[in-house]
């Protein structure tokens, strides 16, 4: 074995400028593919691909919960009532809770102090 190096005149490569070259056109060629994902991952367009798969599995995991959530809401049956005349007309649920339970005037409860008294 020899190890010394006397003559490094084969790895010079202006001794053939022409296959020197062609040796750079085709480790150029080879690699184009991963300069161009590197090229694009380094971009903001890389950044955003790089979030698009959490986000989507968040997605699908949030639209898995809200189906389960009404696949329950389902099982239990809510009867709906007709709205009242008070809720039709537009009268606050406070005013009329009061005014059901046969307390003071539903308006004078709400405007007045709790100290005085309407009648």
């Amino acid at each position: 074995m020899n190890e010394r190096w006397n003559d490094l005149s084969p790895l010079d490569p202006g001794r053939d400028p022409e296959r020197w070259e062609a040796l750079l056109r085709g480790t150029r060629a080879a690699a184009a593919g991963e300069l161009a994902r590197r090229a694009f991952a380094a971009g903001p367009a890389g950044q955003l691909a790089r979030w698009v798969s959490p986000a989507l599995a968040m997605a699908a995991s949030l639209v898995i919960a809200a189906w389960g959530m009404l696949a329950l809401a389902e099982g239990t049956p809510q009867t709906a009532t007709a709205p009242g005349v008070a809720e039709a007309m537009g009268v606050p649920f406070a005013m009329t809770v009061s005014a059901e339970e046969g307390a003071r005037d539903a308006a004078d409860q709400l405007l007045l102090p709790d100290f005085l008294e309407t009648r």
